[in-house]
């Protein structure tokens, strides 16, 4: 029992963390992202709901979805002005849809329900990492504490975004890979690209090795995952296009890479030199190099036959793409690349004591960011 006491401690501090966001009144609403200086209209259905919004703050991307999970069929005819880039927030449509449902439609219950769900992936997320990180010893726990308490999985919950469910879904897939059950892998799989779009590339985890498997039947399994998310992903959007006009939200989140990464690096520096400390740009400064020590990492040690790897090493990839716009905030690149994070912490190699202690703490140090900036 006492090898449990550290994971019982860590879900308490949680909890605790999580009751701070409690308002009477108003529930868990905060951990939807409303900021009382956003200047787009409230859609109508929201407008008679009591929710927290955040004092001298225009609020985060939450706060978008939320009032899709109200009218997930998106024919609500206010919708289109109180989301800033309609088209592209709608793609996203698993968690307002799921809201919705467990919500039966209520929009008080839909609005709690949506604002807890990443708290709800956030346990998952914790309960599967088990399989691959047994809870023996202070070095797998440390392995699951910086996988739950990472900037990415912290921000996601904080402001009930796409990012952490995202993931959970993808490691459900490769736990039902590993358990032989192909079928049901494909539906989370699909689940996963319509909570965010950047999982069609989890296709590729069906072509890794397995028992009593071709190669041939590994390719056709690929083929069927990925047919699968983007038939359903496409029909989706197809049915966006019919009620929003098509917008791009960013130019600048992809780019050459490593220039983007650059430029947040030396834009830090910049910023820390002319202005002084700021929890900010600091943690910007120490979080990329960790972020792309793990990178090299999993680029150095290739386990082609190893899922957790693959899922790693594609968010890792597109992690030298990221542009401006993401390392702007610098934790909207902690959530994209949480696939990688995870997968270096479940990999790391713990034989060196002292290198491993190192390697896992310095790479990991934005969970300190991620719980001061939830306070």
């Amino acid at each position: 029992m006492r090898r449990y006491y550290p994971y019982i401690l860590s879900a308490l501090f949680f909890l605790a963390l999580l009751l701070g966001k409690f308002h009477p009144g108003q529930g868990f609403s905060e951990l939807a992202g409303f900021g009382e200086d956003y200047d787009l209209p409230k859609s109508e259905p929201l407008q008679k709901l009591d929710f927290y919004q955040k004092p001298n703050s225009t609020g985060y991307d939450g706060q978008f979805y939320v009032q899709i999970a109200l009218d997930p069929s998106l024919r609500e005819p206010s919708l289109e002005e109180a989301i800033d880039h309609p088209s592209y927030r709608s793609r996203r449509i698993l968690q307002p849809a799921l809201s919705w449902l467990l919500g039966l439609g209520y929009a008080p219950a839909i609005l709690q329900i949506h604002s807890l769900l990443n708290v709800a992936c956030l346990i998952a997320l914790g309960l599967l990492l088990f399989r691959w990180i047994p809870p023996q010893g202070w070095e797998n726990f440390a392995r699951w504490f910086f996988c739950v308490f990472s900037m990415g999985a912290l921000e996601s919950v904080r402001y009930s975004l796409a990012d952490l469910p995202a993931a959970t879904l993808a490691l459900a897939t490769i736990t039902l890979l590993e358990k032989a059950k192909p079928k049901s892998a494909y539906l989370t799989n699909a689940l996963a690209v319509l909570s965010k779009e950047t999982s069609l590339m989890n296709a590729a985890l069906f072509l890794c090795p397995a028992p009593h498997t071709s190669w041939a039947q590994r390719m056709g399994r690929a083929m069927i995952a990925g047919l699968c998310a983007a038939v359903l992903f496409g029909a989706w959007i197809y049915y966006t296009t019919t009620v929003f006009p098509p917008t791009v939200n960013s130019s600048d989140n992809i780019g050459i890479p490593f220039t983007g990464m650059f430029r947040g690096l030396s834009g830090s520096v910049q910023e820390l030199v002319e202005n002084g400390f700021s929890d900010r740009y600091f943690f910007r400064l120490v979080t990329l190099p960790g972020l792309l020590f793990q990178f090299a990492y999993l680029l150095a040690k290739p386990k082609l036959g190893n899922r957790i790897w693959v899922f790693g090493i594609l968010y890792g990839i597109l992690f030298t793409t990221l542009g401006d716009a993401v390392w702007r905030g610098y934790w909207a690149g902690c959530r994209i690349t949480l696939p990688m994070t995870i997968a270096f912490n479940i990999l790391l190699d713990s034989k060196n004591k002292p290198l491993f202690w190192t390697s896992i703490i310095l790479s990991n140090l934005a969970f300190i960011h991620a719980i001061i900036r939830w306070i």
